[in-house]
């Protein structure tokens, strides 16, 4: 029930009642009024008929007396001896007069001779009809000794029931009256209260934006409530603005987090996953809702988030490698605290992909296994050839310089695996600041064949030089000759006798290229990738005969990252092997310096 219509019924109940009571007050009263001014009445004609009666004379009739008198009085006349016996009476015939009982016995005829006058409500034993008695004594010893009224009790009821009536017309006129004027009073201060309203139930659907309206005749205490609505409405709103701010929040951390997240709740489903737990267990479903079996079929973490359930400690698993992939994870079960979560134990499993860490692990513990492979081999050599000149070899002089120059070729073959490792190490860590400005790398190319054209032709390779000169790439000089002197070094220590080595370049808007092409052994394709990683040798025994470190790709594919670009390689075992340095074109003048003029 609405506030309108519950207030207009409690105004109508009221109004009804008190008008009841009104009424019920109002019609006693004038009933009361009614008889009394009737009694009134009759006792000052009773009084002036007595008057009228001592003025008789013996000619007069009274029984004629009497009814002249009940007719213009409207009452019934009883003129009545002292003795009591009836005289006249206007309600009977002069010839039933003998027959009529002695009235001297009469309550109001009883008071009039103790008193002079007196009255009664009775029923008549004459005529058995209720009567008001008034009776008045006659003095002057006139034979008349009483005069008596008589007003029938219906007169008075019908003159009280006719203004009774009117009374409850005047009652229900003014409960109507009271209803329409409650009814407008209420719609008026009601009106304002159900617009609250309403508008406090469109927020409670969601519309926060819906305006309150102005109230105009509701009294200062609904315009102080719409007012609070109002201000209970802005709060929510920012409330809700907040939380949504704040979850919108969550959400994009969620779901730009690397890590698998799963939150379970105490019934063992799902209640919130993000995209990268989908990718980490391949699923193709929505996860949420689902029970922790049909989501991760991996028993280990099903025993942790259980135990995390029941017992409310957090798990650590160190590695986890889930079924069909190659990844590895690191588990984090961990229970919330039920005052920060919705009420039930709830527990957060979060997957860790350490799968970079365990490969770099294994780098390292490779790394160390090559580095120490590395240096055994020259330091065992080394040490055994020392021991030969210790224990004598040292007077043959033959034997002992060419021991000496074994010592010396692998203390310089350690030698640059050291300076090699110490170089890549530089550059791997960012601690290499490469100076960029535009360089002849014809030049350059140039510079590095000139060094290397003494083992060029104890190989027997032709070394030559296709770009035209001058050739400007965006690169730091000294990183550039490293490059091309590691390319160059190998395409002549991995050729083959009478074979070429071709050093060419291009240029394009996109990007400018240097190309190392050599006629040599090859590479395998399985090994594409794997030449640009440290310490890998296609062929252990030709490196150790050649000497080389196996770093140097390495250092060149590093060093080509530094410069923003890229190297490629392609090769056919038994055909050669073709490498290509691809730098990108720097719009930047800020960071490119103009090609010297003695560089051209």
């Amino acid at each position: 029930m609405t506030v309108r219509r519950r207030l207009l019924w409690i105004m109508s109940i009221a109004g009804l009642l008190g008008a009841i009571l009104v009424a019920v007050g109002a019609v006693a009263l004038l009933r009361t009024a009614v008889r009394e001014r009737a009694v009134e009445r009759i006792q000052a004609e009773t009084s002036l008929l007595a008057r009228w009666a001592e003025e008789m004379s013996d000619d007069d009739d009274p029984q004629v007396f009497a009814e002249r008198v009940a007719r213009r009085l409207g009452t019934r006349v009883s003129l009545i001896a002292t003795d009591g016996a009836v005289i006249a009476d206007s309600s009977r015939d002069r010839a039933d007069l003998a027959a009529m009982d002695n009235h001297i016995d009469r309550p109001e005829i009883r008071d009039a001779r103790l008193r002079g006058s007196g009255s009664s409500f009775r029923t008549s034993g004459t005529t058995n009809v209720r009567y008001f008695y008034t009776a008045h004594r006659v003095s002057g010893g006139h034979p008349i000794g009483y005069v008596r009224l008589a007003l029938p009790a219906s007169a008075v009821q019908r003159v009280q029931t006719r203004y009774s009536w009117l009374i409850v017309g005047v009652v229900l006129v003014a409960i109507v009256l009271l209803v329409l004027f409650g009814y407008l009073a209420v719609r008026r201060l009601s009106r304002p209260m159900e617009k609250i309203a309403m508008a406090v139930e469109r927020s409670a659907r969601g519309d926060f934006h819906a305006a309150l309206p102005v109230p105009h005749g509701g009294g200062e205490e609904v315009s102080r409530l719409a007012t609070s609505v109002r201000r209970l409405q802005l709060t929510l709103l920012q409330k809700i603005d907040e939380l949504d701010d704040e979850r919108s929040l969550l959400s994009s951390v969620i779901g730009g987090m690397r890590e698998g997240l799963l939150l379970v709740d105490e019934e063992r489903r799902v209640r919130l996953a993000n995209e990268a737990l989908s990718r980490v267990l391949d699923l193709s479903f929505e996860p949420r809702g689902h029970l922790i079996e049909e989501v991760v079929r991996h028993p280990s973490v099903v025993n942790d988030i259980d135990a995390a359930l029941t017992e409310g400690r957090e798990i650590v698993e160190s590695v986890i490698n889930l079924p069909g992939s190659d990844r590895v994870f690191e588990l984090h079960v961990a229970p919330l605290d039920p005052r920060r979560s919705s009420g039930g134990t709830e527990v957060l499993a979060l997957f860790v992909d350490i799968t970079r860490l365990d490969r770099l692990e294994k780098v390292r513990r490779e790394f160390v296994a090559n580095v120490s492979h590395e240096l055994r081999t020259p330091l065992t050599s080394i040490k055994a050839f020392v021991e030969n000149l210790i224990d004598g070899g040292i007077d043959d002089p033959d034997n002992a310089e060419k021991f000496l120059q074994i010592v010396n070729r692998h203390a310089d073959h350690m030698g640059e695996l050291i300076e090699d490792l110490t170089d890549l190490s530089l550059i791997e860590t960012g601690a290499v600041a490469l100076e960029l400005r535009t360089v002849d790398a014809c030049e350059v190319a140039r510079e590095v064949v000139e060094q290397l054209r003494p083992l060029a032709e104890k190989r027997d390779v032709d070394v030559r030089i296709a770009m035209t000169a001058p050739f400007p790439v965006t690169s730091d000089r000294r990183r550039l000759e490293q490059m091309l002197t590691n390319l160059v070094n190998n395409a002549i220590k991995f050729n083959r006798e009478g074979g070429r080595v071709v050093v060419d370049g291009s240029s394009s808007p996109e990007a400018t290229t240097i190309v190392v092409e050599d006629t040599g052994i090859g590479i395998a394709a399985a090994s594409h990738e794997k030449v640009f990683e440290r310490f890998y040798q296609v062929s252990r025994d030709r490196s150790r005969a050649v000497g080389g470190t196996g770093l140097g790709l390495s250092i060149v594919k590093h060093l080509m990252r530094l410069h923003g670009g890229r190297v490629h390689l392609r090769s056919e075992l038994g055909h050669g092997s073709t490498i290509t340095l691809e730098f990108p074109t720097i719009d930047d003048e800020r960071r490119v310096v103009p090609l010297a003029p003695s560089a051209r």
